[in-house]
């Protein structure tokens, strides 16, 4: 058990009070518990999806689910990472304040999702034709239009939870969607196939965003926070940090789509990208804990940041970045192993995408990286430099795709893991300098 020690003076080091410890192990611990059952879920129904509607319609839902993953994000404008940092810094000294930005985050994204979901209702025909000709996807994506209003609305209530550091109540309202998912969507496929599918994850969602309000109205009567809508618009400055988060979300996730949609569009693209997405279910796997971290990680630093405690903030994020490497590393290891046996998982057909898996896998590593040291720019409020790090990191993924690597899977792969490594050097160096820059002194 010696080596369990090491570990754990190790850890000691980098994180070094007692409440720094505790309060990163507890969120941590309700964040991995949440998130494994919703991931779980999701994993799962991947493979039974895969397993009911075979290859060709397991592509199309793909291709469906990424569209209205990129819209989500897209018609969030940035506010949910906004929220979490404005949330964190004022939570303790100003619940009045905190009540407000939480009121203008609600009000803001509800417009926001009624409008982008109006617009892809109406205009769902010339969205499912320019994503894939001849898809015969108009339905869907028409019926997706409801679906993807209450995706955009539940993705600000768990960045509110994580601001609020109530990471048991966002445990809990995955744990819940877990539950619900896989009876929901097994019975929709099969009974109605792929529209039945949709039918069920946007019922999914609508009963997930009604409970997460609950819960929201719940931990703010827990801590004394009035979620008080009169005068929201004096908290209209969070827009500032959010118009950068939104830009660099523009940046990375309409790139990743377009990305996806080119290999979907090229010759037998449908079982390309279903053969990719498959790898990707798997890549969720190996970014489990790097995203985790990055959701306690980004309150918890931002905190620090707020009191002054350039130390503690350095620490602290050189010893998650630590625990997120050992892990991801490990675990893609085992990924890269026993890559073949893995995609058999999804059926006949899906084996042949071992390849596709194990340079997936690499790129976690690299990817988790990046993701974790981004967590302390975002933290610090350096919006601008991860603005320019993520149109550098789109810039060259959409570059190496023109160059012919999105005609297949392993070419889109190979793509991410490109262009991921380049860019996280450019992000190591900005962090650094951040990082070496004087204390800020505690008033």
């Amino acid at each position: 058990m010696k080596w369990i020690d090491k570990i754990k003076h190790l850890f000691s080091i980098y994180l070094p009070t007692n409440s720094l410890r505790k309060r990163f192990a507890e969120g941590m611990t309700w964040v991995i518990t949440g998130s494994l059952f919703r991931q779980g879920a999701n994993f799962l129904m991947g493979i039974v999806v895969a397993r009911l509607l075979g290859l060709q319609d397991f592509g199309k839902l793909a291709v469906l689910q990424s569209t209205i993953y990129m819209l989500a994000n897209f018609g969030q404008a940035g506010i949910g990472l906004s929220a979490t940092k404005y949330i964190a810094s004022a939570r303790k000294t100003d619940r009045e304040r905190t009540g407000r930005i939480i009121a203008f985050s609600l009000i803001f994204t509800g417009i926001s999702a009624l409008v982008t979901g109006a617009l892809m209702f109406l205009f769902s025909e010339s969205i499912a034709e320019m994503v894939l000709p001849k898809g015969d996807l108009g339905l869907e994506f028409k019926i997706a239009s409801g679906w993807v209003v209450f995706e955009m609305i539940s993705l600000l209530q768990l960045r509110l939870f994580a601001g609020l550091e109530a990471f048991h109540r966002s445990a809990c309202l995955n744990f819940i969607q877990a539950l619900l998912l896989l009876p929901a969507i097994y019975a929709g496929i099969n009974y109605w196939g792929l529209v039945g599918g949709i039918i069920a994850l946007f019922v999914v969602s609508v009963l997930n965003c009604i409970i997460g309000q609950f819960l929201i109205i719940l931990e703010c009567q827990l801590h004394q926070i009035k979620i008080n809508f009169k005068h929201i618009l004096q908290e209209r400055r969070i827009l500032d940090m959010s118009i950068m988060v939104w830009l660099s979300e523009v940046a990375m996730n309409t790139t990743n789509w377009a990305a996806g949609i080119l290999l979907a569009r090229s010759p037998n693209g449908l079982a390309e990208f279903a053969l990719f997405n498959a790898a990707s279910r798997f890549q969720s796997i190996l970014a489990f804990i790097p995203l985790r971290i990055f959701q306690v990680a980004v309150p918890v630093l931002a905190n620090l940041e707020a009191d002054g405690n350039r130390r503690s903030f350095t620490k602290g994020l050189m010893g998650i970045g630590l625990l997120g490497l050992v892990i991801t590393m490990s675990s893609g290891i085992l990924f890269i192993l026993f890559s073949e046996q893995l995609m058999s998982f999804y059926g006949k057909g899906f084996a042949g995408g071992s390849a596709v898996l194990q340079i997936m896998a690499l790129c976690c590593i690299v990817s988790a990286a990046w993701t974790i040291a981004s967590a302390g720019l975002w933290a610090a409020e350096k919006s601008r430099q991860m603005l320019a790090l993520d149109c550098l990191r789109a810039l060259l993924l959409v570059t190496i795709c023109i160059l012919g690597f999105a005609n297949t899977a392993k070419g889109l792969a190979m793509a991410y893991l490109i262009s991921y490594s380049i860019a996280l050097i450019f992000l190591i160096i900005v962090l650094h300098r951040f990082l070496n820059k004087p204390k800020i002194v505690t008033s």
